[in-house]
């Protein structure tokens, strides 16, 4: 083969190449929705897991950090209860987060959803006119909360921890920077 031709041929394969190689990359990186990692086969009843185990308390970081529950061994057809639990006496908290329906094979997936970041983790409240959210007190306090699970007509119960941390000091600045540009309101 002559080099002119294996040049052409070579800046012709190239290219291709290089597309496939950066499209199979990316189309391998999307986010799965699959199983919460955690959940073990193996373990005989009912369990639940989080992801991720450790979430901050920026304004700014929670709403756009996904918290997924999910849960296994409870019974098929049944629906489930979820509560984060925490705190002693008069600073207790318990916050109900959501319910799931056990799918065939006794698991469930949950979505924290935005408004209970807001309203109840937060604890911001919400301007009726603009929906912006609004600072009026402070966020529940940093430290580790229990989940819990609960079916309804089963009566089975599961548990595990997540932790939430106080903002950083990046988290802490784009939720001034929020502040600022009049995308998150502070109650004077």
């Amino acid at each position: 083969m002559s080099s002119k031709k294996w040049s052409s041929w070579k800046t012709g394969c190239i290219l291709p190449g290089l597309l496939f190689v950066f499209i199979m990359v990316f189309s391998g990186c999307a986010a799965k929705k699959g199983r919460v990692e955690g959940l073990s086969p193996y373990y005989p009843g009912p369990q639940i897991a989080v992801e991720p185990i450790v979430a901050r308390l920026g304004i700014s970081t929670l709403l756009k950090t996904p918290i997924r529950i999910g849960g296994m061994g409870f019974d098929p057809g049944d629906t489930v209860f979820i509560d984060i639990v925490g705190g002693e006496g008069k600073k207790s908290i318990s916050i109900p987060v959501d319910s799931g329906d056990v799918d065939l094979h006794g698991g469930f997936t949950v979505e924290i959803s935005q408004e209970v970041k807001l309203l109840e983790i937060l604890r911001l409240d919400i301007d009726p006119s603009n929906n912006k959210p609004i600072i009026v007190r402070s966020t529940i306090p940093p430290g580790a909360y229990v989940l819990k699970a609960e079916s309804v007509e089963a009566d089975k119960k599961a548990e595990c921890v997540i932790r939430f941390e106080a903002p950083n000091k990046m988290d802490r600045f784009k939720d001034w920077l929020k502040v600022k540009l009049r995308k998150i309101k502070k109650k004077r």
